[in-house]
């Protein structure tokens, strides 16, 4: 049996005094084969450190996010079987 894996959640950076973050967009793709979302962030950082010399950076995040137990069904199958009549007409 293999060892169950750890997921450490991932902390996104904060604006601060120096650098400020904008968001640009954010898609979350479903995958229920792996059960986990894939978070895929588009991000401008502004970098403030020097006021005379201040420039923006594109970054590109991309994280997955395990499904918790609360989230993935279970589901039974349950076969019924049913009688059918036949009538000669």
């Amino acid at each position: 049996m293999p060892k169950e894996k750890v997921y450490v959640p991932v902390v996104e950076p904060k604006t601060t005094s120096c650098v400020e973050y904008i968001e640009l967009g954010r898609i979350v793709t479903p995958q229920p084969v792996f059960k986990k979302d894939t978070v895929r962030v588009r991000l401008l950082q502004r970098s403030l450190g020097n006021p005379a010399e201040t420039f923006d950076t594109e970054k590109n995040w991309e994280y997955d996010v395990p499904w918790t137990a609360e989230e993935i069904e279970i589901r039974s199958t349950v076969k019924q079987e049913a009688t059918v009549e036949v009538t000669n007409a």
